[in-house]
């Protein structure tokens, strides 16, 4: 019997990888699309990221920056109203930016972001595993920050996931998307 189970794991294992290895890698962005109209922030480092910046794009309410740093909709609820949530971003070297969530001027979650400044670019990818009773769900992004010539601030972001059954290690479903010079404005 205990082989039996020894040989389940590691033919799960080997399913899970076989079927959607391309989903486990970091997922890559295109080149630059919009190269001539970002600052040049690696003479100044990441503090040109400071300050507060709306969570809803100005192009499209479809991708959220809260969603790109923390994996949550804080405008999901119908309680919060959206005028006053925010992020508030803070270099503190060259590789980590914390992020703070505000919702009616109230700190709701911080997290750290590392990640690595190439090309006026902040790049930073991140994953997470969900387990939802018999179904796991593996989702990642890889994100790209820069800065827009009047402090603006730009997201390239492509992300990726994929279900399977617990007890059977099949695939139920794969995708990814990308989209790029997502803009937020800065909050005066």
């Amino acid at each position: 019997m205990q082989k039996l189970v020894i040989c389940y794991i590691f033919f799960s294992i080997g399913m899970i990888f076989l079927c959607s290895c391309t989903l486990f890698k970091p997922l890559p962005l295109e080149s630059f699309g919009n190269a001539d109209s970002i600052q040049g922030i690696e003479k100044f480092g990441l503090s040109g990221f400071n300050g507060d910046y709306e969570i809803i794009s100005a192009d499209s309410n479809f991708c959220t920056l809260d969603y790109a740093f923390i994996y949550a909709d804080l405008l999901n609820s119908k309680k919060q109203p959206t005028k006053n949530v925010y992020v508030n971003l803070e270099a503190i070297d060259d590789q980590h930016i914390k992020t703070k969530f505000f919702v009616n001027n109230r700190i709701v979650q911080e997290k750290i972001v590392q990640g690595q400044l190439i090309d006026n670019y902040f790049n930073f990818h991140s994953s997470q595993l969900k387990f939802r009773f018999l179904i796991n769900v593996y989702e990642q992004q890889t994100n790209r920050l820069a800065l827009s010539k009047n402090g603006d601030l730009y997201l390239d972001t492509n992300r990726g996931g994929i279900a399977f059954f617990i007890i059977m290690p099949i695939p139920l479903s794969g995708s990814s998307f990308d989209t790029y010079n997502l803009k937020f404005k800065r909050k005066k």
